[in-house]
């Protein structure tokens, strides 16, 4: 079964559209599903996540000036 990418449609530059298998995200474990990255947008997606583990775990008022961010940006109250 082919799956396309998680961006695929985004207009996201470089994406390729078909996810590459090696490229899955799994969730099974906590009750959802998979995500699907192409070869190109998986590893831009992890090494965001990289860097946002890091500067939550490392930097003190990270996670709610980044809340702040996220709700200002798309006019979404996030919980939490």
């Amino acid at each position: 079964m082919m799956h396309l990418c998680q961006d695929a449609g985004q207009n996201k530059p470089g994406c390729l559209t078909v996810a590459d298998p090696a490229c899955v995200m799994d969730f099974t474990d906590i009750g959802e599903g998979y995500i699907h990255w192409c070869s190109a947008c998986g590893p831009q997606s992890h090494a965001i996540s990289k860097v946002l583990d890091e500067a939550l775990q490392t930097q003190p008022g990270f996670a709610e000036k980044f809340r702040e961010a996220i709700e200002k940006e798309t006019g979404v109250q996030l919980e939490g």
